[in-house]
C-alpha cells in the first residue's frame, strides 16, 4: 500500500502534521505501507489534479483570508511543534481555528477545481484535501484499502 501526502516544500504546519499522522498510523499496521511526500507543482502531484497551496489559490481566485489572524495561528502552531507529542491536543485546536480562517480560500479552491494542500492519497485515490485529517480518518482509509 502507498500513501502520498502532497504539500508545500518546505512543508507548512498543515502538510507537516498530515504527513506525520500518516506515518504514525501506517506504523500501526502489520502490512507494508509506504508513506511518502510529493511537492506541489511536480509530476507526482499533477497526477491527481490541479494541486495548489492556499497562497496560490488566493492569488488565482483573488481572495484573501484574514492574513493577520492566519499569521498569528501559524506562529503559535510553529511554537507548539517544538514539543509536538506534549502539545497534540492544543495543536489540533489551533489547526481547527486555522481551518475556519482558511474557509474562503478552501471554498474558492473547490470553485476553481483545485485540490488545496494538504492532499492525502491512499493507493492512488484522493482521500482528503484542504484540511488535516485525523488519525482516525487515516486509519479508516487504510483499513478500507486493506480489504480490497
Amino acid at each position: 500500500m502507498e500513501i502520498v501526502v502532497i504539500g508545500t516544500e518546505p512543508p507548512c504546519i498543515r502538510c507537516h502534521t498530515t504527513f506525520k499522522r500518516a506515518k504514525e498510523v501506517a506504523q500501526q499496521f502489520s502490512e507494508d505501507i509506504e508513506v511518502k511526500k510529493a511537492a506541489i507543482h511536480t509530476k507526482e502531484a499533477d497526477k491527481y489534479g490541479k494541486v495548489e497551496a492556499g497562497h496560490g489559490i488566493g492569488e488565482a481566485g483573488k481572495i484573501k483570508p484574514d492574513v493577520e489572524k492566519m499569521g498569528k495561528l501559524i506562529r503559535e502552531l510553529e511554537e507548539l511543534k517544538a514539543e509536538e507529542e506534549k502539545n497534540e491536543r492544543l495543536i489540533d485546536a489551533k489547526l481547527k481555528e486555522l481551518e475556519v480562517v482558511l474557509q474562503p480560500v478552501k471554498k474558492k479552491a473547490k470553485e476553481l477545481g483545485y485540490l488545496m494542500t494538504p492532499v492525502l492519497i491512499v493507493n492512488n485515490q484522493v482521500k482528503s484535501a484542504d484540511y488535516v485529517p485525523s488519525k482516525e480518518e487515516i486509519r479508516a482509509w487504510i483499513e478500507i484499502e486493506s480489504k480490497k
